[in-house]
């Protein structure tokens, strides 16, 4: 006996995948600078050097047995730090080490935060335009997925819209800004509107209402400004991958952020962390020196390639 959804989430190839592998088959035979492969997302700007010298060095120079090893299941607390030192310096924030979660990319890391979020009968609200793997992500942990429409031609929130299809079994509203993929960021003023429903909501039906912000694509933003949603709404997780921001999508490299000062927040996070699979946690995080050396040389170089 198999189980029916994953059978069925298996058999059905998404056609993304389908052109990647097409893509494939064709750089073997007409050479792969030939090929504009436009599937997967797969970037077309090389990681910034700092982090090969960085991997070098960390090979050259640290026990083996360290870099390769399991850490804590929340991952280790070394690199945990220097996220959180990069975003409060970034942000002017105080995030602390203890808020954070080391995963695998963001796919995991929303599957996570999903099964921690998916009580019998819960629903969750997408808004449209919106990335179509969250839908999956959502029905397989157990969540009703809904989609707010999109607010044509601004690509901003259908805020009237949002308003009326929350209900009481609402548990979260899952966004993406700069979203993929209209490219569009969520304005300050936008999250502020938004805030003020969820937070009326919230106490109309005696429970929170959560953001998930989805934010691979944080860093890459020119002109405008990107708010750090968390110090707008309070009860708000952030998902966050390397993958996009330092070119790095094949190595997994990610984060959850649940802020203690979130409503059950220290509870979230407990969730979150027990909902994981393995493959998150310990496992994306091989040692102390290599995950905190590389953190601090990364996100010193995000900083510097993402300004202008």
């Amino acid at each position: 006996m198999l189980n029916p959804s994953a059978y069925a989430l298996g058999a059905n190839r998404s056609c993304i995948r389908d052109l990647f592998e097409y893509g494939c088959q064709r750089a073997a035979v007409v050479g792969r600078e030939n090929v504009y492969d436009y599937s997967l997302g797969n970037p077309s700007i090389p990681s910034p050097k700092e982090v090969d010298e960085t991997v070098r060095q960390i090979l050259d120079d640290t026990d083996s047995l360290l870099i390769h090893g399991y850490t804590s299941a929340v991952g280790d607390y070394a690199t945990r730090k220097a996220i959180s030192d990069d975003l409060n310096a970034r942000y002017g924030v105080s995030t602390v080490p203890e808020e954070f979660f080391i995963g695998c990319g963001a796919a995991p890391e929303l599957v996570s935060v999903f099964r921690a979020l998916a009580v019998p009968g819960a629903e969750i609200l997408a808004v449209a335009p919106y990335f179509p793997e969250y839908k999956p992500f959502a029905q397989e942990a157990g969540l009703e997925f809904k989609v707010v429409p999109a607010d044509i031609p601004s690509f901003q929130i259908n805020l009237t819209a949002m308003e009326q299809m929350i209900t009481p079994s609402t548990q979260a509203v899952i966004l993406n800004s700069p979203n993929n993929p209209s490219g569009v960021v969520y304005t300050q003023e936008t999250y502020q509107a938004l805030a003020e429903i969820l937070n009326s909501k919230a106490a109309e039906y005696g429970h929170p209402i959560y953001i998930v912000s989805d934010e691979p694509y944080r860093e890459l933003a020119y002109g405008v400004e990107v708010p750090f949603l968390p110090e707008i709404y309070r009860d708000t997780v952030i998902c966050y991958s390397y993958s996009k921001s330092l070119s790095l999508p094949g190595e997994r490299i990610g984060y959850v952020y649940v802020p203690q000062k979130a409503t059950d927040g220290k509870a979230l996070y407990s969730a979150v962390a027990g909902a994981a699979p393995p493959a998150c946690g310990r496992r994306s995080s091989p040692g102390a020196p290599i995950c905190a050396r590389t953190w601090r040389a990364t996100t010193a170089t995000a900083r510097r390639c993402t300004k202008g």
